[in-house]
């Protein structure tokens, strides 16, 4: 790993710049704050798109995960409004490093892709999936926000179905709500997804930055900009009302976690139901 990261690789390989989640045994989960991933990835970003040898960014992970969500380990839990405000900004900051690239960002997501790491996803340009793919927003479960920067993407119904239940949806139903542009064997979803990016980092650099600017300036006129700044001053409330959600044992899932841990809270969880209410794609597809 590149001395100048600790969380993440970079290189530069036939015009891609390539960031690699590198956390696998914490599950690429990202953390907060200075020295964290989310610092790491946005450094890496800025600095891909100032290199001209670079046409296009390559994100990917390693290990049996993309990003199992967020990584609060040392962050001061957020006790006031202003606390939660804050909380809201640093993320939104990290996204809008995403957005500013000149250059197209193509995402290869295997194993899991939960919460904040399928906030991040639905940052970039173009999604390839391996079939081993899952994608969710569990914290729905616990009473916390999520979904906001799903809804332009997949669509309300669906953003609602993932954050209201907290299930998981495979990659196949992941690439018919337009989460995903393709899905493609786990072990070629490195030789796929580098390919979709060097053919990209071939075409003619103005025209691709160009392109993209005119693309992501109409989902902006279209509401994407008015609804990410209401739906994130829902979010703040949101995650400020996440301190009451309570088990069905009457517990607060934060009074759970503190005594018992992340195992304690998940047997707590699961005490609402188990199994999945979405049939297997199989099964829904014969119906």
């Amino acid at each position: 790993m590149s001395s100048e990261y600790q969380h993440i690789r970079y290189e530069v390989r036939a015009g891609v710049a390539r960031i690699t989640l590198s956390r696998p045994d914490r599950l690429n989960a990202l953390g907060m704050g200075p020295g964290s991933s989310r610092e790491e990835i946005a450094a890496a970003l800025c600095r891909a798109d100032r290199d001209d040898e670079v046409g296009t960014v390559l994100l990917r992970a390693e290990g049996r995960a993309f990003c199992a969500g967020g990584d609060l380990t040392g962050v001061p839990p957020t006790e006031t409004p202003l606390d939660e405000h804050l909380f809201n900004e640093d993320i939104l900051r990290f996204y809008a490093g995403f957005r500013a690239l000149h250059k197209p960002v193509v995402a290869a997501v295997n194993g899991l892709c939960l919460g904040a790491g399928l906030g991040m996803l639905v940052q970039c340009d173009l999604v390839v999936a391996a079939d081993d793919a899952r994608f969710g927003l569990i914290e729905g479960r616990i009473g916390q926000p999520g979904a906001s920067e799903l809804v332009p993407v997949i669509g309300a119904q669906w953003a609602k179905f993932l954050i209201l239940t907290g299930e998981l949806i495979d990659a196949e139903t992941a690439r018919e709500i337009g989460l995903a542009l393709a899905v493609v064997p786990a072990d070629r979803l490195d030789a796929r997804a580098a390919d979709l990016a060097e053919r990209i980092a071939r075409l003619p650099r103005g025209g691709v930055t160009l392109n993209k600017a005119c693309i992501d300036a109409m989902t902006d006129v279209m509401g994407r900009t008015a609804g990410r700044l209401v739906g994130r001053a829902i979010d703040t409330t949101t995650k400020g009302m996440g301190r009451f959600a309570q088990a069905p044992d009457g517990r607060t899932f934060e009074d759970i976690l503190r005594a018992e841990g992340i195992e304690g809270m998940k047997k707590a969880r699961d005490l609402q139901f188990k199994g999945a209410w979405l049939e297997p794609r199989a099964r829904r597809s014969d119906a």
